[in-house]
């Protein structure tokens, strides 16, 4: 019987793929704020970063209701599980831009990060 072994040269080091985040602005009715984040909890590896209320005189939906903006931390692969979660809970609201995880550290003056 023969046995083979293998191992990794000297100096090198295993390949760990990290997932790469991105994140997600939605916006919607405060009313509506806690279904939106109950939906994206039952989202694996989803997370809201932030919930910002936004106070400015445009920030009302069409029924003049108060809104927030949820910074929404995803990998690229629940994109689609997202915006469904978030499109089959919310009447009214908006869906920003999908960002990189390094722009949205940037856009929070994070100089370094991951």
């Amino acid at each position: 019987m023969a046995y083979a072994a293998y191992r990794e040269p000297p100096g090198a080091t295993s390949v760990v793929r990290e997932t790469a985040f991105h994140v997600l602005d939605v916006t919607v009715a405060s009313v509506d704020a806690c279904r939106v984040r109950r939906a994206l909890a039952a989202c694996q590896g989803v997370g809201v970063l932030r919930c910002e209320p936004l106070l400015h005189a445009s920030a009302a939906c069409a029924h003049a209701v108060p809104r927030v903006r949820l910074m929404v931390r995803l990998p690229l692969s629940r994109y689609a599980e997202v915006l469904h979660g978030v499109l089959a809970c919310v009447p009214d609201g908006e869906i920003g831009p999908l960002t990189s995880w390094r722009a949205h550290l940037q856009r929070c003056g994070v100089a370094h990060g991951g």
